[in-house]
C-alpha cells in the first residue's frame, strides 16, 4: 500500500514527514506530498498523526 494525500484536506502540519520511518513524505507548495511511494512500510503512522485526516493508506 501506498498513502495518498487528499490536498483539500492537507494543512501542511508535517507531522506525517516527522513520523515517517522511511522518508516518504515531502512538502510541496506549504502542502504534504508522497514522493516516494515504493518505500513505504506500510506501518500507518502518517495517517494516525494527521490531525485533518487527510493520509489515507490505499491498495
Amino acid at each position: 500500500m501506498a498513502p495518498e494525500v487528499d490536498l483539500n484536506k492537507c494543512e501542511g502540519c508535517g507531522n506525517c514527514i516527522d513520523v515517517c520511518p522511511a522518508d516518504v513524505f515531502e512538502m510541496e507548495n506549504d502542502k504534504a506530498s508522497v514522493t516516494r511511494p515504493d518505500d513505504c512500510l506500510d506501518c500507518g503512522a502518517c495517517a494516525e498523526e494527521c490531525p485533518p485526516q487527510a493520509i489515507t493508506l490505499e491498495d
